[in-house]
């Protein structure tokens, strides 16, 4: 694993060590702080606008970090990341453009037994990832590579779980539209979009967030395609309306009579969730086909080395 971010660009340093400092001052029981995904493979987008399909669309790569904790207690350590460390973050930005954080939080022994198990999702990271902190307090066990084919058996398993659960969610959603039942069908529709976007995250990286809160879902998932960030688009107020009652509608949906969804908002998350189907659907396929690709040079390299 690499250990230094002085190659990044000064401005995503600085944003890095402002990320690392309020992580060491509001949690100094953290032992390890990794950046992993665009920043530490390359590949990483500072800023992009354009207009796609009429909609004006910006894209920011997002800052993939994972902190690594000694005890088992990650709830309160996933509200402390999103509740006090990212708002203090955007606080100390706020007079420029900034990328925003994603984070997730690992265990250290549940690591540890990820690793010695070769999950592959962790196995990139220790290969790609950057440990820009270490208490010294532990040590990662070294995990077995997988082979191609191991990796494409996983994803399929994965995918044909994740992704045939969406549908149904869905078509369930479209029997609540017919029946005028929008708010116990938007439920159903927030379920749709986790269960796509599991299916994504699961056949790219075989992990899936312990979340049910889909603008976290969305921001990992963007990475694996820029189609991914404007599903949901959020240039008129209608827009972002929608959204935010797709993301409440995992617990206000059930138990908050006071919840109201109205025909139209309804009618355009199906038809944002539509695209989103699509999306998932092709790039899952992809990428289970490109694993063909990978076995097929393994082979011929083996051959050729016999």
């Amino acid at each position: 694993m690499k250990r230094s971010i002085k190659h990044l660009p000064k401005q995503t340093q600085e944003e890095l060590n402002t990320l690392l400092e309020l992580i060491k001052h509001d949690m100094p029981w953290c032992c390890m702080v990794i950046l992993y995904g665009s920043y530490a493979r390359g590949g990483y987008v500072l800023w992009d606008q354009r207009v796609e399909f009429g909609v004006n669309t910006f894209y920011q790569s997002d800052y993939d970090i994972m902190a690594v904790i000694p005890k088992p207690r990650m709830k309160h350590v996933e509200d402390r990341l999103r509740n006090q460390i990212t708002p203090k973050y955007h606080k100390a930005f706020a007079h420029r453009r900034h990328a925003s954080p994603q984070f997730i939080v690992e265990y250290v022994n549940t690591l540890n037994k990820e690793l010695e198990r070769s999950q592959y999702f962790f196995t990139d990271i220790m290969k790609e990832g950057i440990k820009m902190y270490d208490s010294k307090e532990f040590k990662l066990a070294k995990p077995r590579e997988l082979s191609f084919k191991e990796i494409k058996e996983f994803a399929i398993k994965e995918f044909d779980i994740h992704y045939p659960l969406g549908i149904n969610y869905l078509e369930h959603g479209y029997t609540d539209y017919n029946k005028e039942r929008y708010r116990g069908g938007s439920f159903l529709l927030h379920q749709t979009c986790e269960r796509f976007y599991n299916s994504i995250s699961l056949v790219y990286r075989n992990y899936r967030l312990k979340s049910h809160k889909l603008d976290e879902l969305v921001g990992h998932a963007k990475e694996f395609s820029r189609e991914l960030a404007v599903v949901f688009p959020s240039n008129t107020n209608f827009e972002k309306r929608c959204f935010n009652l797709l993301c409440r509608a995992y617990i206000e949906a059930r138990y908050n009579k006071d919840f109201i969804v109205t025909k139209e908002e309804y009618a355009y998350m199906l038809e944002r969730i539509e695209i989103l189907k699509e999306i998932a659907f092709r790039i899952c396929t992809e990428k289970i086909d490109s694993y063909d690709v990978l076995i097929a040079n393994k082979e011929t390299q083996s051959q050729q080395n016999q």
